[in-house]
């Protein structure tokens, strides 16, 4: 707590300096980083968290559009460009005789501005309350997880991704111990080492990393762990199979959750014999406490249980909306009425479907349909298709060939020498002519984004290069 002081001090020591409670954090796996964020909560100001790596030219646009003015580093940053913002590098700060400054914060204050990818090509600001994050606090602690003050949790996330807030703040609230993953390594390799090592017994881990994880699995002794959440993608069967096998001592729950509804709100509970599932993908479950679930028609009714539409997520978790984007907002936040009091509820985005047990199931997204031949396309259906017919991991992206028309392209993952042309003759038994992608390429290794997900972006550039 010292060095959070340190940090606060440096902070507020200069007000012609200070002008605004916002405060983009260079994010660093290491002590001061995390110093730095307690120490900017515990004034009750909001963290900007920024990629080590991100070019310049993303970082002055979040800065911007997020109206900060001071940045927190650990790294020594190019003046010329920072020359508008006042750099405090928290490794040079001099040690002195300060105490933690507690200032309360109103519940419409913000905790935190995260940035995510925008269809525009300009990352979109999600502003996310300190109502929103307590809501969310109280919630994860009503979920089947249960921290205690003798837990080990690891914390495998980019401080860019919210996913890293559930998996080092309750911890820290319970006075468990938190074990973090260095930035400059292999993620996967490490995230099995640090288990055995330090015998964890909380994670949260995204699917792809288990993926790339699964050749060393019947090596590794994981027993230690006691809950497993997993998380930021859909999650198959057969590689939670897998992954179950490899930590048998543990509860496992698969958690959902757009980054506008504070982390995860729904579970679902993998632990009650036959998993739930849809195309071979394990359901999210059920709402967390306070938070509402519809899924609607293209007119915004709702669908009986069965039937698929998008689902719709309300409750005080739920942030207001993106940061000076009232076009967005517009599209993805709409209020409902039951006949006497509106709703507002978040779009997102999201193709669900409720089963007879009240279970959700994500079944793709909207805006990741495609129209060829004038028939409308799920792409994650093409993807589901491969995988039973290949057991391989892989993407189908659409993309404009010569005569600017839209076409398929099919990316596997594998170090084989794959027999394209027999994978071609099985999914022609499979599927109609409209979805059969016009090309297949192979990767031996799918690259991952750094919230830990297979990384889409860049295997459409690899394709296209």
């Amino acid at each position: 707590m010292n060095k959070a002081a340190l940090i606060q001090f440096e902070l507020t020591k200069d007000v012609n300096h200070f002008n605004n409670n916002r405060i983009a954090i260079i994010c660093t796996d290491d002590i001061l980083t995390y110093s730095a964020l307690i120490g900017v909560w515990f004034l009750g100001y909001a963290y900007v968290p920024l990629g080590l790596h991100n070019p310049p030219e993303r970082n002055l646009a979040i800065l911007k559009d997020a109206n900060v003015k001071t940045i927190l580093t650990t790294q020594s940053l190019d003046k010329e460009i920072y020359k508008d913002f006042r750099v405090i590098n928290l490794s040079e700060i001099v040690d002195r005789d300060v105490q933690l400054r507690r200032a309360s914060a109103g519940n419409e204050q913000l905790a935190y501005i995260l940035f995510t990818s925008g269809s525009t090509g300009s990352p979109k600001g999600v502003p996310i309350s300190f109502k929103n994050l307590n809501s969310f606090l109280i919630a994860f602690d009503k979920s089947p997880v249960k921290i205690e003050t003798e837990d080990k949790c690891l914390q495998m996330f980019e401080l860019t991704f919210d996913v890293s807030i559930s998996s080092f703040l309750p911890a820290l609230l319970k006075g468990a111990c938190v074990y973090t993953i260095p930035n400059e390594v292999i993620k996967y390799l490490h995230v099995l080492k640090f288990i055995i090592k330090y015998r964890l017994t909380v994670i949260q881990i995204v699917p792809s990393v288990i993926r790339l994880s699964v050749p060393l699995l019947h090596k590794m002794n994981l027993s230690s762990v006691k809950y497993c959440i997993l998380t930021g993608e859909a999650t198959p069967i057969d590689l939670f199979a897998v992954w179950k096998n490899a930590i048998p001592l543990s509860k496992i729950f698969n958690y959902y959750g757009p980054t506008e509804a504070t982390i995860y709100c729904s579970y679902y509970d993998c632990n009650n014999g036959e998993l739930n599932t849809y195309n071979g993908m394990i359901a999210i479950g059920k709402p967390f406490d306070g938070i509402r679930m519809l899924i609607v028609d293209e007119v915004n009714n709702e669908v009986k249980t069965g039937e698929k539409g998008e689902l719709l997520i309300s409750g005080s978790q739920v942030s207001s909306g993106y940061l000076n984007n009232e076009e967005k907002n517009a599209s993805s936040y709409m209020l409902l009425s039951n006949g006497i009091n509106k709703t507002s509820f978040y779009r997102s985005g999201d193709t669900c479907y409720k089963d007879k047990n009240g279970n959700i199931h994500y079944c793709g997204r909207i805006d990741s349909q495609v129209k060829i031949q004038g028939f409308r396309i799920e792409l994650s259906e093409i993807e589901i298709c491969v995988k039973d017919i290949s057991k391989l991991n892989n993407v189908v992206i659409a993309k404009k060939n010569k005569v600017d028309a839209l076409e398929l392209i099919l990316v596997l993952e594998t170090s084989e020498n794959y027999d394209k042309i027999t994978l071609t003759n099985k999914m022609k038994a499979k599927l109609p002519e409209y979805m059969l992608p016009s090309a297949v390429y192979v990767l031996e290794e799918f690259p991952l984004n750094s919230s830990g997900k297979t990384d889409r972006v860049q295997i459409k550039s690899l394709v296209n290069a």
